[in-house]
């Protein structure tokens, strides 16, 4: 089996920020239980050394069978740069930093010439200017004229007590963007995060927009419907075909690592809905590879 993780995360001291900073209540710390203990994921450990913690990840990446793995955030665009640098046979490092800051064409640019890195991560509920503000069409130029990914998170972001209502929630708010610069490989992680209707609309009216399907996904639990892996595989196949969807696991902490029980799970829903064994290598493997174009590497 041929494999590419699109989305995962090296938390390595990453900054505390409104939409990572959790609030004491009794009440959340149960429901992050709750998914903590459904799972068996174990607690996650500090780990203070970043060439430990790299190795540890470079081990993952054999033991797994994993040909590259991508770090949507790595604790800053620096550290990432670093990151990839130590193991660039097997890592892919994004650059992550607000669209809306004073120089963040600069930074992009640099981060992407410069340091390496192969995308441009946003987490759209923790950006304050609207995604399809004009002021942003600088950033987006200068997606296009690098040649990169741009993944954008929607829909709900953090863990219980996290944020549910923002101007940049919906993805459709990136249709008019999408549009305007067609060559910027768009992709939404989560398989939208709970806007399942709108992202299906974005994709279908976009062919730039692809999405990802890294994470427990747990969103499901809280949609006025019932909703299943098999059913989010099947609706994006019939919506955009196999050959927008990658394949995600969202891993980030040890002793957990990569998270090989949401590659399973998905796997089976795969299988359950009919994709043919070439589908789910391009879900896995073959989208990714082609879109980073990873030989070049």
């Amino acid at each position: 089996m041929r494999l590419i993780d699109s989305h995962a995360h090296f938390p390595f001291n990453e900054p505390v920020t409104a939409a990572t900073d959790r609030v004491k209540d009794p009440r959340l710390t149960a429901e992050r239980t709750k998914w903590k203990n459904a799972w068996g994921f174990p607690d996650a450990e500090t780990i203070t050394d970043f060439d430990t913690l790299a190795d540890m990840w470079k081990r993952e990446c054999e033991k797994h069978g994993l040909e590259k793995i991508v770090f949507t955030t790595a604790g800053g665009n620096a550290q990432a740069v670093r990151l990839v640098r130590k193991h660039p046979e097997c890592f892919i490092g994004y650059a992550h930093h607000d669209p809306g800051s004073p120089n963040a064409v600069q930074t992009l640019e640099e981060a992407i010439t410069q340091g390496g890195l192969k995308g441009y991560k946003i987490l759209g509920p923790a950006i304050s200017t609207p995604l399809d503000s004009r002021t942003l069409y600088p950033v987006w130029e200068a997606a296009q004229s690098l040649g990169i990914p741009v993944l954008i998170h929607f829909g709900i972001l953090g863990s219980a007590g996290g944020i549910a209502a923002h101007p940049n929630i919906n993805p459709l708010i990136l249709h008019d963007v999408a549009k305007a610069f067609p060559r910027i490989p768009f992709i939404i992680p989560h398989f939208g995060c709970g806007y399942l209707f709108e992202t299906l609309n974005l994709c279908w009216a976009c062919p730039n927009v692809s999405i990802d399907t890294s994470g427990s996904n747990q969103w499901m639990r809280w949609m006025p419907y019932e909703m299943s892996l098999e059913m989010l595989f099947r609706k994006y196949r019939e919506t955009i075909g196999p050959d927008r969807i990658l394949f995600g696991s969202d891993s980030s902490s040890f002793p957990r690592g990569f998270v090989r029980r949401y590659l399973d799970d998905q796997i089976r829903a795969m299988v359950y809905v009919g994709f043919t064994e070439a589908e789910v290598d391009r879900v896995l493997y073959l989208n990714a590879k082609t879109l980073w174009d990873t030989e070049g590497l």
